[in-house]
Parts: structure tokens; C-alpha cells; sequence
């Protein structure tokens, strides 16, 4: 057993190893119970240390203002663990204690190696971190949530990015993997539907050396733009090798969010092409100062990575629980729609709750100010940074903010 920790009453989160046996879901008795599955350790534990704070700042404050149907409600926290194996592992522990909602697992990964364990029992997820397209048109039976933008709209937000470069052509350079593939060929796509041409996609093998053959296809065309789909350890080798091979013409390179902190193995970027890097990331990080001080005040480690994120997923559907006042996660999950879009924007429960009382309708867009969720659980509008990484540093740095969302 390790740490547990006692919040304001009525609110008590724990964490402890996992058991495997599940059994049927909790009938609906109208007590709102909440799982939790985060990361505990490795190179996830700054996640994992701020969204755990954020799911006890929230859990507090809907106790403070009067529970869920009457009821304070708790959060189980369970070890997510290093492998698929151990996150299932936790879920059907949870499952197994009558959890009507669990947010997490925090990898895209985990999460498809663990929803048929909860779709089958009838229990809800939600997702504070899995961007995966394959989540898309996962069939969860309408019980998976996502308060992280999809890997369609990251795409939507690159090809933005790259317009906003005024080219009006690209090349795509993707690894060649179940992750890259598909998040090209939607780059691909969005690119087409602002009419910026693709002069030619170009796979490349994982690993740090990229293939000649491809990188001099590449500096053959002499682009302009090159967008690199990859993740933090075979991007940077595909950027660099491009910028070797066009030494006198760099082009503008646009990255995905996995390019961001690149493997600490890497070698860094020359300072010609760092000053030529552009990123688009979902918004991980808080964008109100005050969610961010109350973050602290619960625990003075947590950053902040996918804070808002766990949040709004526990907000999210204690405000949909209470207003159908049931605990039922089918019928939650289908409120959660109505109450993310077309009414007063809310920023939390108690002010939600309010707006409810005044026979309004409700739109809750969270602390960063903007989630809306449609029928399959998938946020419609988000918020990208676009960042560079500083030659001297090294380090990546937020340029600009911008908005993308499904027409």
C-alpha cells in the first residue's frame, strides 16, 4: 500500500495495487461513484501528480456545493502502471468496486486495451489525455468520453499552421507506424481542404537514422514547407537530416505535439534549424492563472500537464449527473452533449449548478474557456498551441494560441 490522502469531507482519494476480477456494474442507486486510473510513476508522474490534484480540487468543490444528488462523492485513484497489463488490471479493480465513471487510462495505448472491460460492464469513461484517431469510431456504446482534442483536429490545427506560413504547398514526412500513418493521411486531408497542395508524403522507419533515399526525395523538390508527423525519437532525426541535405534553402518544418520535448538521447537542433521549427500541441497546460493557484494550493508539485483536462472530465459529469439526478452512465454520458454546448458558458460546478437553478441552460467550457463534446463523446472545438524551439535553449516555447474545430 502506498500514500492516502483524506480531501475536504466526503472526498477521499486513494491508491493502492490492483486486483483482476471484475463483476457487473453498480445499479443505479443515485451515488455518483468515480474511479481514477493516472500514472504513478516513471516518465509520466508529472502528469499523473497534477491531474490527481486536479480530479481532488474538483471533487471538493462539488461536495462544497452540495454534492452530486445530495450526496458528497468520492474518487478511487488506482496506479496506472507501466504497461496495458496493469492499467486493466486497475480498471477491473474498479469495476469490480461499482465505479460508474473512470477517467483514464492516461495512454492511448491502455485506454484500448482497457474500454471493453468497462463498454461491457455498462461504465463510462472518460479521457483527460488519449488523442488517438482510433478512438474516433472505437464502439464504446456511447460510453467514452474525451476532454482532449482528437488527432483530427491536431491534424486541423497543423494545416492551419502551415497556411499561416502563406505557402501554398507542402511535403508530409510521417513515421511509418499505427500512429503516424493515420494522423498523416489526415494532415494530408486538412491540408487539401485549405487548397494547400501536397507535393508528396514520405514514410520513414522508427529510429534516429532516417532512410537517404527518402531524405533525398525530399531535398529534391526544395520545399518550402515540410510538415514531420513522428514521435520524440525519430523526428528529430528527420528534421535534421532534411536540414543537412537543403543546408542553403531551409524550409519551414511543422511538427506534431510528440515532437515538442524531444528524447533526452537526441542530439539537439542546430540553431539554423531550431529557428525554423514550428509545433501545434493540444493546450495541456492551465490558461487561468487562478485554476493554476488553486492547483498549487492542493499540491504544490503539480505543473499543471492535463490538470484542466482530468477536471473538466470529473466536472463534466457530476454536473450531468446531478441535473438528470441519476447515476445511470449511459444517461450521463448522453446529458454530458447538452450541457458542454448552446447555453450560458460555466467554468465549474457551483457556477453551473447556479445557472441550472435559474432555469437556464448550461454550457460548461471548463477553466481554459472553451469544450464542447458531441454525440460520440469527441471534443468539437479546442485550443493548439503553436510553438518554436529556442536555438539557444533548446527548449520549446509557446508562440501563439489558435482554435480548431470540426465544421
Amino acid at each position: 500500500m502506498v500514500a492516502c490522502s483524506k480531501g475536504s469531507e466526503g472526498t477521499t482519494t486513494t491508491t493502492a495495487p490492483a486486483a483482476t476480477t471484475t463483476t457487473a456494474a453498480a445499479a443505479d442507486d443515485g451515488i455518483l461513484e468515480i474511479g481514477a486510473v493516472l500514472p504513478g510513476g516513471g516518465a509520466a508522474a508529472d502528469m499523473g501528480v497534477s491531474m490527481r490534484a486536479a480530479l481532488t480540487m474538483a471533487a471538493d468543490e462539488v461536495n462544497k456545493a452540495g454534492g452530486v444528488n445530495g450526496r458528497p462523492i468520492s474518487v478511487v485513484m488506482r496506479d496506472e502502471g507501466d504497461s496495458a497489463a496493469t492499467a486493466l488490471a486497475a480498471v477491473q479493480e474498479l469495476v469490480q468496486g461499482r465505479a460508474d465513471v473512470i477517467i483514464g487510462p492516461t495512454s492511448s495505448l491502455n485506454l484500448l486495451a482497457t474500454l471493453s472491460a468497462t463498454v461491457t460492464k455498462n461504465v463510462l469513461t472518460c479521457s483527460p489525455t488519449s488523442s488517438a484517431l482510433s478512438l474516433d469510431n472505437y464502439p464504446s456504446n456511447g460510453l467514452l468520453l474525451r476532454t482532449v482534442p482528437s488527432d483530427s483536429l491536431q491534424a486541423q490545427a497543423i494545416a492551419r499552421t502551415v497556411d499561416q506560413t502563406g505557402r501554398q504547398s507542402a511535403v508530409v514526412a510521417y513515421l511509418d507506424d499505427a500512429y503516424g500513418r493515420p494522423l498523416a493521411d489526415e494532415v494530408s486531408a486538412a491540408l487539401g481542404q485549405q487548397n494547400t497542395a501536397v507535393e508528396g508524403t514520405f514514410p520513414f522507419d522508427p529510429g534516429t537514422t532516417p532512410d537517404t533515399t527518402a531524405i533525398d526525395s525530399i531535398a529534391a523538390l526544395a520545399p518550402d514547407v515540410v510538415v514531420v508527423v513522428a514521435d520524440a525519437v525519430s523526428g528529430p532525426g528527420i528534421v535534421a537530416a532534411i536540414g543537412a541535405a537543403l543546408p542553403n534553402r531551409l524550409p519551414t518544418f511543422v511538427v506534431n505535439d510528440a515532437m515538442r520535448r524531444p528524447d533526452a538521447s537526441i542530439a539537439p537542433y542546430s540553431k539554423a534549424v531550431a529557428a525554423q521549427i514550428v509545433g501545434v500541441s493540444p493546450l495541456a497546460y492551465p490558461d487561468d492563472a487562478a485554476f493554476s493557484q488553486r492547483l498549487k494550493a492542493v499540491d504544490p508539485a503539480a505543473g499543471g500537464l492535463y490538470a484542466v483536462n482530468a477536471y473538466d472530465c470529473l466536472t463534466l459529469v457530476a454536473i450531468a449527473s446531478d441535473l438528470i439526478r441519476s447515476d445511470n452512465a449511459r444517461q450521463i454520458a448522453a446529458a454530458v452533449q447538452q450541457v458542454s454546448t448552446g447555453g450560458s458558458s460555466c467554468a465549474n460546478f457551483a457556477d453551473c449548478m447556479r445557472v441550472a437553478d435559474e432555469g437556464r441552460n448550461l454550457d460548461y467550457d471548463g477553466p481554459n474557456g472553451v469544450l464542447a463534446l458531441d454525440a460520440i463523446g469527441r471534443t468539437t472545438i479546442a485550443k493548439f498551441e503553436q510553438f518554436r524551439i529556442d536555438p539557444d535553449t533548446g527548449r520549446d516555447v509557446r508562440r501563439n494560441v489558435i482554435t480548431v474545430g470540426y465544421t
